[in-house]
């Protein structure tokens, strides 16, 4: 599905199109609390490595990265390798994380004021780049200014898949402008995460909707896509 013109010219004016995929148990939650835990379908793997083809940059959390060691490559289809983003307020991963790999195609935002310069070259050591931007006033990564930084970078397209921090954040920021949300066929109850925290919403009225919406069988699975809309 294409953005529409309005979305497109809205979002590329200062950051990318910014589509998140993420899969999720039938009562809305994303993961076992502090551990990995597998939704998808083969259907759905390669479902999310076709959307990483079409964006030029796959986006997570440090949490993320700390709990699953996602790799974010292209290994099931065709196409140019994405670049990968990670948003870490201290700029502080694990050694060896495989998202860092050694092509240079790695990126990692800090916080400023939260960054220390061993830190920063650690991640330049490992062979990523590293970017310190705007923070919030919780300390975390401004998502705005994590946009801007990369849409100066040349990314369009972003895919973000980062865990719930991550999604809180956009959807608090009003930084989403597509979803794909794999629903499967599971119920992980508590103490499973939710896939979102508090986004700002403070009545029915004002909740974000989709629009455009198709259904998609991935295997026992289902994807959902559409065009977010802001009230």
């Amino acid at each position: 599905m294409a953005f529409s013109p309005s979305q497109a010219s809205q979002a590329s004016a200062s950051r990318p199109l910014v589509t998140v995929h993420v899969a999720q148990s039938l009562d809305g939650r994303i993961a076992l609390a502090g551990m990995p835990t597998a939704l998808s379908t083969p259907e759905g793997r390669r479902s999310a490595h076709e959307a990483r083809a079409a964006n030029d940059a796959v986006l997570v959390g440090a949490n993320t990265v700390r709990i699953d060691d996602p790799q974010l490559t292209l290994r099931d289809v065709p196409g140019s390798q994405p670049l990968r983003v990670v948003l870490a307020s201290t700029l502080e991963l694990p050694p060896g994380s495989k998202i860092l790999g050694t092509d240079g195609r790695a990126v990692i935002i800090g916080a400023r004021g939260r960054v220390h310069e061993d830190a920063r070259r650690t991640i330049e050591a490992a062979g990523a780049s590293a970017l310190v931007t705007a923070a919030t006033s919780e300390g975390e990564v401004d998502i705005a200014a994590a946009l801007a930084a990369l849409h100066e970078r040349g990314v369009k397209r972003l895919l973000v898949e980062g865990g719930a921090r991550i999604l809180t954040s956009f959807f608090r920021a009003r930084a989403v402008d597509r979803i794909r949300i794999e629903m499967s066929m599971r119920l992980l109850g508590a103490p499973g995460t939710p896939m979102l925290g508090a986004i700002g919403v403070a009545a029915l009225r004002d909740t974000p909707t989709l629009k455009n919406i198709e259904v998609e069988r991935l295997g026992i699975n289902v994807l959902v896509r559409g065009d977010l809309v802001w009230s």
